[in-house]
């Protein structure tokens, strides 16, 4: 019996992911403009899928349950410190 729920976020995530790759490979293998842009259609519906599923756009470098990347320039004590300087 097939497997009716559907697929869960990180699912989705690795399958835009995968079809990524073979979009690159395939323009850097020069295939033909039909299966280049197979492939494309495929990855922008893998997409689509993900941005109804999750809320937000698909990034690579921020899969599904993990904060987004932070940046560690705020201030420092030291920083701080300079400013009640007497």
């Amino acid at each position: 019996m097939p497997n009716s729920e559907p697929a869960s976020l990180l699912e989705l995530f690795n399958s835009i992911a995968t079809q990524g790759e073979l979009v690159r490979s395939l323009k850097a293998g020069n295939a033909s403009k039909d299966e280049i842009d197979s492939a494309v259609k495929m990855l922008v519906s893998l997409k689509m899928s993900y941005k109804a599923a999750a809320g937000e756009d698909y990034k690579a470098d921020c899969p599904p349950g993990n904060p987004a990347p932070t940046s560690n320039h705020g201030p420092d004590a030291t920083e701080a410190e300079e400013d009640f300087v007497d």
